[in-house]
């Protein structure tokens, strides 16, 4: 099989993509002929530009070299072959600039990770993309124009987030701890956690990084099955946040709608009647979303040499 992609490659004047997804957890790429044929896959460690931006283009460069690899192309290397990177935080301050720099690539784009995320999803088509994970970031596209909402990260937003879950969770096992809200079997199990010490809450809360809160998000799951009120309560915010950006976004003109990332389709289950019946599975992931850009933005220009 991935003879007879690489054949395909040649025949079609040799033009290969990379497609990059970049994050904190992980780094994925794909190789691509100029039909979009998947001619291999590469994958490494976190690649986070913002906090580890050294160890990211290693990340970058080791999934692109084992992307290569697995295609039976050994006769180039990544200097002759352009990119299309989405990267978590290359909205923020400078940081895409300053790592642009430091890849090998002959020519790259990079943007970030939601806008990938929109096209593996949506394809080329209008549509929209409540991405929702550790973090969250509602994207979409009408007319060529790009819209988003939120992505400002955990501290200020996440709204819905595993992450954001997690942190209401905990403030509301304090605040019925401190007898302001009555308890429930979801904050006991909370409290025990922490050896029914609000202290130690306290203290993992203070240097708890947004992945360690998003831990906690499943017991919110869990217990709205048992139909415990906290929980229900919580889930209830985080239906409405998100309900809330849709009715921003979500045009009435019927658009692919797609909830992706860890949570979205367990929300997508869980939405009022309306969304949940213009919800659709995506067309895609994030990085055959990065491969695709990368072809329709370097068409005329990737050639292996």
């Amino acid at each position: 099989m991935v003879l007879d992609w690489y054949t395909s490659a040649m025949e079609n004047s040799g033009s290969v993509f990379l497609g990059i997804d970049g994050g904190g957890t992980g780094c994925r790429a794909m190789l691509v002929n100029r039909n979009g044929e998947v001619l291999g896959e590469g994958a490494s460690g976190a690649a986070n530009i913002m906090t580890h931006p050294s160890r990211a283009v290693e990340s970058v460069i080791s999934a692109s070299r084992e992307a290569l690899r697995s295609s039976g192309i050994t006769h180039s290397d990544l200097s002759h072959i352009p990119a299309f990177l989405g990267l978590a935080g290359a909205n923020i301050g400078n940081h895409a600039e300053n790592f642009q720099r430091k890849l090998p690539f002959r020519k790259c784009s990079i943007d970030t990770d939601a806008v990938i995320s929109l096209q593996g999803a949506i394809g080329d088509s209008d549509g929209v993309a409540a991405i929702i994970g550790t973090g969250s970031v509602f994207i979409s596209r009408q007319n060529d124009r790009i819209q988003t909402v939120g992505g400002w990260g955990f501290t200020v937003g996440d709204l819905a987030s595993g992450a954001w879950l997690g942190r209401r969770l905990l403030q509301e096992t304090l605040l019925s701890y401190d007898g302001v809200h009555r308890g429930s079997p979801l904050t006991k199990t909370v409290l025990n956690r922490f050896e029914n010490n609000p202290q130690t809450v306290v203290e993992y809360a203070h240097t708890a990084r947004p992945g360690e809160f998003g831990e906690l998000a499943p017991l919110v799951f869990e217990f709205v099955e048992k139909r415990d009120p906290i929980a229900r309560q919580i889930l209830r915010r985080a239906l409405s946040d998100i309900e809330e950006t849709l009715d921003l976004l979500l045009p009435d003109a019927p658009v692919r709608f797609c909830m992706i990332g860890g949570l979205g389709p367990i929300y997508a289950d869980m939405l009022s009647n309306y969304y949940r019946s213009r919800a659709s599975d995506p067309l895609g992931d994030a990085v055959a979303g990065a491969a695709s850009l990368a072809c329709k933005m370097f068409a005329d220009e990737a050639v292996i040499k």
